[in-house]
């Protein structure tokens, strides 16, 4: 068995330990979407929210958290691959 991907391990500074958690995206949601070739309503309907709510991430007046953080890092990482199972989801 292997550990999580060391790009998406970050480390408390103030535990000086790891954590499994994304710390800062690895691109903004609109160059996640860009890379993957989609549109923002193929995005928003990939990812199953609504236009309005992915609309607000790309423009910054909100943040995407938890699980939704990790797939847009997923997207980042491997477009092609995610979008086509994604795609087999909906």
């Amino acid at each position: 068995m292997t550990g999580p991907d060391p790009s998406l391990v970050s480390v408390d500074p103030a535990q000086g330990t790891r954590s499994d958690t994304i710390s800062e995206p690895v691109a903004t949601p609109l160059e996640v979407r860009e890379k993957a070739g989609l549109t923002v309503a193929e995005m928003a309907e990939l990812i199953g929210m609504s236009e309005l709510g992915y609309k607000l991430w790309e423009n910054g007046a909100r943040r995407p958290g938890g699980p939704a953080f990790k797939l847009l890092a997923l997207l980042d990482a491997h477009p092609k691959e995610t979008v086509a199972r994604l795609r087999k989801q909906i």
